[in-house]
């Protein structure tokens, strides 16, 4: 047994619910302040005044994704044409070259091939739908007539071209991302990896390799491009170890705003323009089809309103089985009309607050006409939809804090302007996003809180997130990060 001692707990069963001591076991919680403290412990941890909260979780992000990010060039500071080039310049060192973290500003292939004809060279746009590539990129992978600036499914099959990473690179991936995200104090994640790196079976493996010795509760979302294998691997739904689920299929259904993809009701700005689907109708209800007939739940990307009103008619046409519930990812745009129709639904939104603070006011300002609910958090919640919080990284960094302080203030990073006030969240729910809310589709009943038979994943920090300054959110640092009664971090 453990005893934590000298801590403020924070149990999250509601805002003033505090404890002082906390007694662990076998990596569960068995006691607070009422556990005797002549009982003999095996060990006895002082954290000296520090709040101790739940262990965050990060409802979607891609972690082999962010450990390549984290291991490749990146230019998301830099936003002229003349400064990225430059960069690209001194970067390339005569074999391909893949970076990251492009805000486009109108570089083309021709821009690229003045850097290089011989070899490939491939910038990946921020919102990691878009790329930009040279003619040698485009001519590995059969694309003519291109000025090489490419989205969805062209840019994914250029991405393919990239050599790609061993198993062993991918687990040293897998150890950076964690490790990186453990110093955030993030104690698990849902992830989006099963198809874009070794196929299913082999990066699944590597999950498995590396969890046995870096504990991370990780639900692995599966692509439903390897759903057959996925199935006919016999894997359990859900858990595989204490570390590790198979979760939902994953589907996309539409883009994005930054590429003008995403499904709007109304036109995009000065055009004809309302997005696209990833996905037709027939082949979503062909993977819904196979998803129900096995008893599975779906993960949907979705960021359009019209997008979403089109996802929930699918999804009401098919329904999960009885205990189970889809997510939808995304959603930062609905009207009321789609609203009162997810009321009633089981379903779970993963949403991103970073996007708020990170996407307005452009974003409003790339539609002819704004949605009718925009990031609508508040409702939501009152209408008791499950909110689960998250970063997509590597699309924004994974600091849960950052994403808290976004859905309490709704502030934009651009023009510091507040939007939506009556959808700010208070301190208490938008930790919850990532405790209780951010559990929900593990299905596991014994995450979220502190509380007696929960498990013992806890974030600590030096400050009270309840009532320390609101910008605090913006350099307060995780103190000790905390998975299965195991230390894993500490400053």
């Amino acid at each position: 047994m453990i005893l934590w001692k000298n801590g403020i707990f924070h149990t999250m069963e509601t805002e003033s619910s505090i404890k002082h001591q906390m007694v662990t076991d076998k990596g569960v919680i068995i006691g607070f302040d009422d556990m005797p403290i002549s009982t003999a412990y095996d060990r006895t941890v002082d954290l000296k005044g520090a709040h101790v909260y739940p262990g965050f979780v990060d409802a979607h992000l891609h972690l082999l994704g962010y450990g390549q990010k984290l291991s490749r060039p990146n230019i998301s500071l830099l936003k002229g044409r003349t400064e990225v080039l430059e960069f690209v310049k001194k970067s390339f060192q005569g074999e391909p070259l893949f970076i990251e973290g492009y805000h486009a500003c109108g570089i083309k292939s021709s821009d690229l091939d003045s850097i290089s004809t011989d070899c490939p060279i491939y910038l990946r746009h921020f919102d990691y739908h878009s790329l930009t590539v040279n003619s040698m990129a485009l001519s590995i992978s059969g694309i003519l007539n291109s000025n090489g600036v490419l989205t969805e499914k062209e840019a994914v099959h250029v991405m393919e071209t990239f050599p790609g990473h061993s198993n062993s690179k991918l687990e040293e991936l897998l150890k950076e991302a964690i490790s990186s995200l453990y110093a955030y104090g993030i104690t698990g994640g849902h992830s989006d990896d099963l198809f874009y790196f070794n196929g299913f079976k082999d990066t699944l493996q590597v999950f498995f390799n590396v969890l046995d010795k870096y504990p991370f509760r990780t639900n692995l979302l599966v692509h439903h491009m390897v759903m057959d294998d996925y199935i006919k691997s016999n894997l359990p739904y859900l858990d595989q170890n204490k570390y590790l689920q198979l979760g939902a299929i994953k589907v996309f259904y539409d883009g994005t705003l930054s590429s003008k993809t995403a499904l709007l009701k109304n036109p995009y700005q000065d055009s004809s323009n309302f997005g696209l689907k990833i996905q037709s109708d027939d082949e979503l209800i062909q993977i819904l089809k196979l998803a129900r007939k096995n008893r599975l739940a779906l993960a949907i990307h979705v960021i359009g309103d019209q997008g979403l009103a089109e996802v929930i008619r699918l999804l009401k046409q098919y329904p999960p089985h009885q205990g189970l519930h889809d997510r939808l990812i995304h959603t930062p745009y609905m009207d009321h009309e789609t609203l009162n129709e997810l009321k009633d639904m089981p379903v779970s939104l993963d949403i991103q607050p970073q996007f708020l603070s990170s996407d307005l006011p452009w974003a409003l300002d790339f539609m002819s006409k704004a949605p009718e609910l925009v990031f609508p958090w508040k409702t939501l919640l009152n209408q008791k939809i499950n909110l689960a919080g998250s970063s997509d990284a590597p699309v924004e960094i994974p600091n849960p804090l950052l994403g808290i302080f976004a859905a309490v203030e709704r502030k934009s990073d651009h023009n510091h302007q507040i939007y939506g006030a009556s959808e700010k969240l208070s301190r208490f729910e938008a930790i919850g996003l990532y405790t209780l809310g951010a559990n929900y589709s593990t299905m596991k009943e014994n995450r979220g809180l502190l509380k007696p038979g929960f498990i013992a994943d806890l974030s600590i920090f030096k400050h009270n997130l309840f009532d320390m300054p609101v910008e605090q959110f913006l350099t307060e640092h995780c103190l000790m990060t905390v998975v299965d009664e195991q230390i894993v971090f500490k400053e």
